[in-house]
């Protein structure tokens, strides 16, 4: 199997419980890494290729769930789903601190959420799944000051079963999203299409009998012709691909990777401009599919040594990775057989473009570099 090159850039032991991680610019120009591990929130700030502790706070709860987002343009939010609210963290007097939570629901028990515009408005919602209610919240952003942000319930859609997993799929220029939501159907699960209309939720194609429970969802551009796809991982060690259009089409079932598939992401790695599936497994394994996905075993498969519990991929194409013991890692995850540069001080790309017999629009390019060509010392860059 054709490996990638993987590095792991970066390491932090000593966070208590299993691991949530995702990405957003809360404080800085380049993607901050937000981990999450029982009732901390954790901040990591990009310095060089290295990542510093910028604050943490105790949320007063167990964390179920975390999305980052809620704004087009830095400064983003944190928002985790409680077992009873959604708080809203972020950046205040240069401190990481609790900006607004909604009102409790008594037995919700948030444990997945997705952050996207749904209605086209130009502005993200919360889309927060509750296990506890059978039903997704959806909450707006009602104001947003500089003391802090306010979300008001929008809509609460009723599920067939308790609430396992939500993402947003994007159809493209024109069309409004897809909703996907998986809820426990028994000892397996189903999964549920919807797209939020002015008049309320207007339902897709669904399957109320998968074969497997489903234990991560993901979407991303995995076929052709363009548009986003499906992905869920199941409790049997196999990742699907749905195909969503008039009808809830299974178009491919991969080899089986391990115990189950917690973790499922999909975005383009660092020196691609396709997206690569990445599943993470708790035998402490990443497989990734390269786009378009036509085969059932994966392209190349990476040993992280820890067991996975979450994954998600940064606008610079890094993989952040929580674990199930504790710990948080960052990967450089690049196409076998590239060069990579880690910058030091006083380089520049017209500097670089020379040294490597390149352009500097190929290598900014490359590493999705759209402020004016700047780069910074420890900043890791794959040369074409």
């Amino acid at each position: 199997m054709p490996l990638v090159t993987a590095n792991e850039i970066w390491s932090r032991e000593g966070l208590d419980n299993s691991v949530l991680v995702d990405w957003g610019n809360i404080i800085s120009s380049r993607p901050d890494f937000v981990a999450a591990a029982g009732n901390v929130i954790y901040l990591f700030a990009p310095v060089g290729s290295e990542y510093m502790l910028i604050g943490a706070t105790d949320t007063g709860a167990r964390v179920l769930s975390l999305a980052v987002g809620l704004a087009a343009a830095p400064p983003q939010y944190i928002a985790t789903g409680l077992e009873d609210r959604v708080a809203v963290f972020g950046i205040r007097e240069g401190v990481l601190a609790r900006l607004f939570e909604t009102e409790p629901e008594q037995g919700a028990l948030f444990v997945d959420l997705a952050v996207a515009d749904i209605d086209g408005d130009g502005r993200q919602e919360v889309i927060a799944a509750s296990e506890g209610k059978q039903a997704l919240y959806i909450y707006s952003l009602a104001e947003e000051t500089t003391n802090g942000i306010r979300l008001e319930l929008l809509a609460i859609r009723l599920l067939p079963g308790p609430a396992q997993r939500v993402t947003v799929l994007d159809r493209g220029e024109g069309n409004l999203p897809v909703i996907a939501a998986a809820y426990k159907n028994n000892s397996n699960s189903g999964i549920i299409t919807l797209i939020f209309t002015e008049r309320g939720f207007a339902e897709g194609p669904a399957e109320p009998n998968l074969p497997a429970p489903v234990t991560s969802l993901a979407a991303g551009e995995l076929r052709e012709p363009a548009g986003e796809e499906l992905a869920w991982g199941g409790g049997d060690g196999s990742v699907r691909i749905v195909e969503i259009s008039d009808q809830f089409v299974n178009a491919l079932t991969s080899d089986n990777l391990g115990s189950a598939v917690p973790a499922l992401t999909a975005g383009m790695i660092a020196g691609e401009n396709r997206d690569t599936l990445i599943a993470g497994t708790p035998g402490g394994f990443l497989f990734g599919f390269a786009a378009p996905v036509a085969n059932n075993s994966p392209d190349w498969a990476v040993r992280t040594g820890r067991p996975v519990n979450d994954i998600a991929l940064s606008s610079e194409g890094l993989l952040g990775l929580g674990t199930s013991d504790g710990a948080v890692q960052v990967w450089l995850l690049a196409p076998a057989g590239r060069t990579i540069h880690i910058v030091r001080p006083g380089e520049t790309l017209y500097g670089l473009a020379l040294q490597y017999r390149t352009t500097e629009t190929a290598i900014a390019e490359l590493n999705r570099i759209t402020d004016a060509g700047i780069i910074f010392p420890g900043q890791i860059l794959i040369i074409p």
